[in-house]
């Protein structure tokens, strides 16, 4: 066996010491790849997250993944994550489209399928998970959210009927998030998206419309560019020969004109022989590039993607929407905008004449915001810090004659994946004849530099132990767990916690508990009474081994010191009188079985009942029987 700093206190049974975490606020960020609207409106969140000192994994490929490595190339704070997307809903034509349309719906299922099954197994190692169209980058321990501006689907031609059907079975996808943030307004008669995002399927839903979002700053630069064409978009078969068109009628218009392709990929190759004087193509613009081109250009061509509408009214931009063949979005968009007068749209067909078209923006009117990107990121972030908030906990720990488990259940404290400045440990010994005082001191001397570590005496008994702790508990303390020396958090065990009670509207909770799992190595046995135990304190509203209460609630009821046991039937049902009864149904809390090898499973439940049943006057004459 390894030696280690406490091997020199008799009977420590502590073999290893393991690092104190002290990791930065980490996100993921999963955006989807079909279309780079997904990416560059992210990028706004994402750039404010690394202002606040985030460590940022995102999840994403293709031209999307390739264009934000682009515009985040100078952070050393993201990792990048390439995994395959869904498939083009909205591909093929005639009957192609409804063949495809059938299997890539299924292939979708099951792509969402496995990516939360393989995400979900590591979600934990997050403070938030944000998804800008992926469905399976949901958490049941991280706060999870999701950006959408499509909650209801435009069907194709032939499928309205069941229109109603791909509406609910979306809301269903985006109710496993915490939240859904729509980007765009709420106002039924002044918005940008229409009957998609302003639907009936959302009233049960958390949801919240955050308005605009944009990436593009606003630069003083001069307007000298006539014609801006960003060209980008997922479905390549429509692509080539549409801008090819566009170009051969560019070169008719007066005046300064540039492409953007939005590939990643392309070279530009195709259209060399467009360039002239004043037509410059760009196969990809990112960074200072993109942001300068746009700020420069008087009037806009492009698909009517929904991030390319937000970003032409953040900068009040006149623009010509040409919405993608068969994409049922960017049709009823272009339909939407053209009826309110905002932008001009137009079919993609031979007949497509761009200087007529041109001709009919100069009519149109601007669509007025109510408020831009600056105030959307603000409710944003500030909706968000609701459910990402991090806790105050305190966390107290009776020991008596613990000297074999003690030092395993403090190191595994310290290696929570939890703010270290957040969460107190006070241990509180109480007439240990063993070497439980040496444990703990030794410990608090080696850790209490890093940590906010307490080691106090109390007298002999375990409701003056936890009231001892609760004496000295900080006042900035939210919540107080009160945790058996044999019972040990997993490194994600308070992240879980504090998700929970966010999540659950922490002002109604009074105190609660968590499922307690038996230590390693437990038979299947042993884990099928653990499990009855939950069960039994999750309807009977007790606990074994763990209580979490509200600081407050607790520092005014305290314990009875003259119960040695079932002092915590008696705190809760206190404790209820100014709240709810929780149960956290956490997978990181272990305690030994001592007890139950001692005495046996069927034996120590019956024992509980009886000892929960008895008059408190009763309880006060008895004695508490310590296994160790």
């Amino acid at each position: 066996m390894q030696a280690n700093q406490y091997s020199n206190v008799k009977n420590s049974g502590h073999n290893s010491v393991k690092p104190v975490i002290t990791t930065a606020p980490r996100a993921l960020f999963a955006v989807s790849s079909l279309g780079l609207g997904h990416a560059t409106r992210s990028l706004v969140l994402i750039n404010a997250f690394l202002a606040q000192g985030y460590q940022i994994t995102i999840v994403s490929t293709g031209n999307a993944l390739a264009f934000m490595r682009l515009e985040l190339t100078e952070s050393n704070a993201i990792d990048w994550q390439d995994r395959p997307d869904y498939p083009p809903l909205e591909r093929g034509i005639g009957w192609h489209f409804y063949r495809y349309l059938v299997l890539d719906l299924i292939k979708t299922w099951i792509i969402i399928q496995k990516e939360h099954r393989e995400f979900e197994q590591k979600s934990t190692e997050y403070d938030f998970i944000f998804s800008d169209g992926r469905y399976g980058f949901y958490s049941r321990w991280s706060p999870s959210f999701i950006l959408s501006h499509q909650i209801a689907f435009v069907p194709p031609k032939g499928l309205k009927e069941i229109s109603w059907l791909s509406d609910h079975l979306n809301a269903a996808a985006l109710k496993k998030f915490d939240q859904i943030f729509i980007p765009d307004y709420p106002c039924p008669s002044n918005n940008l998206s229409g009957n998609l995002s302003h639907t009936p399927v959302l009233n049960d839903a958390k949801n919240q419309y955050i308005g605009i979002l944009s990436s593009y700053p606003h630069l003083s630069v001069n307007q000298d560019i006539d014609y801006l064409f960003v060209i980008s978009g997922y479905l390549q078969e429509h692509k080539q020969t549409f801008v090819q068109s566009l170009l051969q009628q560019a070169r008719q218009l007066a005046g300064v004109k540039v492409f953007i392709l939005g590939d990643a990929k392309a070279g530009g190759l195709n259209y060399q022989e467009f360039q002239e004087e004043n037509l410059t193509i760009y196969p990809l613009a990112s960074g200072l590039l993109r942001q300068e081109l746009f700020n420069r250009a008087q009037c806009v061509i492009s698909r009517a993607g929904y991030t390319t509408v937000m970003d032409l009214v953040e900068h009040g931009k006149k623009a010509l929407l040409i919405p993608t063949p068969n994409q049922t979005e960017q049709e009823y968009l272009g339909y939407y905008l053209d009826s309110l007068n905002h932008f001009v749209s137009k079919e993609q067909t031979r007949a497509f004449d761009l200087s007529a078209a041109l001709n009919d923006v100069k009519q149109t009117n601007l669509f007025i915001p109510p408020w831009k990107t600056t105030e959307s990121v603000t409710q944003i972030m500030e909706s968000m810090g609701r459910l990402i908030y991090k806790n105050f906990f305190t966390l107290i720990i009776p020991a008596h004659n613990e000297e074999k488990e003690l030092g395993r259940t403090l190191d595994a404290l310290l290696a929570q994946r939890y703010p270290a400045d957040r969460f107190e440990i006070i241990i509180v010994e109480n007439g240990s004849t063993d070497a439980t005082w040496a444990i703990a001191e030794q410990f608090v001397a080696t850790h209490q530099s890093a940590r906010s570590i307490q080691l106090v005496r109390s007298a002999l008994g375990v409701s003056n132990a936890k009231n001892a702790g609760l004496s000295r508990a900080a006042a900035q303390s939210e919540w107080v767990i009160f945790c058996d020396a044999d019972t040990q958090f997993a490194p994600h065990a308070l992240h879980q916690i504090n998700t929970w009670i966010n999540r659950h509207g922490s002002m109604a909770l009074s105190v609660g508990t968590t499922r307690v799992l038996p230590a390693e190595p437990a038979s299947g046995y042993a884990r099928g009474w653990f499990g009855f135990y939950d069960f039994i304190h999750r309807v009977t509203r007790s606990s074994y081994a763990i209580q979490v209460a509200r600081a407050p609630i607790a520092r005014g009821i305290g314990f009875d010191p003259e119960l040695s046991f079932s002092e915590d039937l008696v705190f809760i049902r206190e404790c209820r009188r100014y709240g709810r009864f929780f149960f956290i149904p956490s997978d990181q809390i272990t305690t030994s079985v001592r007890r139950f090898e001692a005495k046996g499973y069927f034996r120590q439940g019956f024992r509980w009942l009886i000892e929960a049943l008895m008059p408190v006057r009763m309880k006060k004459k008895r004695s508490y029987d310590v296994i160790r």
